[in-house]
């Protein structure tokens, strides 16, 4: 029986970290990008399966504004969420929002998710 590819649900509204992202699964899992925070939420609903969230804790812009998204996913939603962020004073914002994994550097999110869902 055909392994079900993961679904990983990415809130970036940077076309390039994006893609670095992207690049960085490849095709272990499938990547929904949101560029902002009314897509996420549609893509959530619309995808009772995600396995992981990538959550940037600004979208779009470069003041935190994830955190009532990140606290609206986490009604429902009992999988890991990985708080992305240069700034490690916005991560601790959407950690505490419920954000329960962290990167330093966005370009280790795709190593994460790897390691959060035992794929090698």
């Amino acid at each position: 029986m055909e392994k079900k590819i993961k679904k990983v649900l990415l809130v970036e509204d940077n076309e390039d970290w994006n893609r670095i992202i992207k690049r960085g699964l490849g095709d272990k899992v499938q990547i929904l990008s949101a560029y902002t925070i009314k897509e996420a939420e549609k893509i959530f609903e619309e995808n009772s399966d995600i396995a992981i969230v990538i959550m940037d804790a600004c979208v779009p812009g470069d003041t935190p504004n994830t955190q009532p998204l990140v606290q609206k996913i986490r009604q429902t939603f009992k999988g890991p969420m990985i708080a992305m962020s240069s700034m490690p004073m916005f991560r601790r914002k959407i950690v505490l929002a419920g954000c329960d994994h962290e990167v330093e550097e966005k370009t280790e999110a795709g190593k994460k998710v790897l390691e959060l869902l035992g794929i090698s």
